[in-house]
């Protein structure tokens, strides 16, 4: 009976009367789940570690709540037309402010766009810098360079495709290595 004691202990703190199974009408309980498995946990929310979980969790949360949803029956045929039922908007509820604190509030994919740009940016200074040391052992001059570069391009090109793996191989591993989530 360990849900009954969390739910006697609950019912305590508000200085409300324990559960008695015994009598059905007063003692119905209602719980919802919600279980999060591994497509949003570590594909849609990119959570990793402990730490991830406790940032992010409450997005996770609230995005599954916009699927899902407990409603009152009705006749219409239309199930998208039902009320929903009020234990359900006080279980949102609950998840929305009791996890407040638990949302980064952007969605994982802004944020792993974001780390790519970043990334890119990066690269990009990398490139340029390693371009221009280039030129300057070549000792070319800087209103030579914009030609070089333009030569230099062609002599990578040659030393990519000489190469012992293909190129797809080398860019996979790439990938792999540069999830940036």
């Amino acid at each position: 009976m360990g849900w009954l004691a969390i739910w006697n202990a609950a019912l305590k703190a508000e200085g409300k009367p324990p559960l008695d199974l015994k009598d059905r009408n007063s003692s119905q309980v209602w719980r919802f789940e919600i279980r999060l498995g591994s497509k949003q946990l570590r594909n849609k929310f990119a959570m990793r570690s402990w730490q991830d979980v406790r940032d992010t969790i409450g997005d996770a949360f609230t995005d599954s709540l916009k699927r899902i949803r407990y409603c009152i029956p009705t006749p219409d045929a239309n199930r998208a037309r039902w009320p929903t039922h009020g234990l359900w908007q006080q279980f949102e509820a609950v998840i929305n402010e009791g996890l407040q604190q638990n949302r980064a509030g952007v969605l994982p994919g802004d944020v792993i766009h974001a780390n790519r740009m970043a990334k890119m940016r990066e690269l990009d200074a990398l490139l340029s810098g390693l371009f221009i040391t280039r030129a300057a052992i070549s000792e070319v001059s800087g209103d030579e360079f914009d030609e070089f570069m333009e030569r230099h391009v062609e002599t990578l090109l040659l030393s990519v495709s000489e190469h012992s793996i293909s190129v797809g191989e080398r860019i996979a591993k790439a990938r792999g290595r540069y999830r940036l989530q």
